[in-house]
């Protein structure tokens, strides 16, 4: 870990609501921004959750539900 780096960037509640082709569909809620968002894939929702703790701007991940 770099040195400076704070190691609490967000709770995240999943919720896994169906397996289908092999992955996870659900939704993910990022408990300190109280925003939820669907996700359809396992890999959907690392990405979502990645961002959220880098705060991309630029993309609708993690909207307020």
């Amino acid at each position: 870990m770099k040195s400076g780096m704070s190691r609490d960037k967000g709770t995240f509640v999943i919720k896994i609501l169906n397996k289908q082709n092999s992955t996870w569909q659900g939704t993910v809620t990022w408990v300190e921004e109280q925003r939820t968002q669907n996700f359809r894939s396992a890999l959907e929702l690392l990405k979502m959750i990645d961002c959220a703790i880098e705060e991309c701007g630029n993309t609708e991940e993690l909207t307020e539900k």
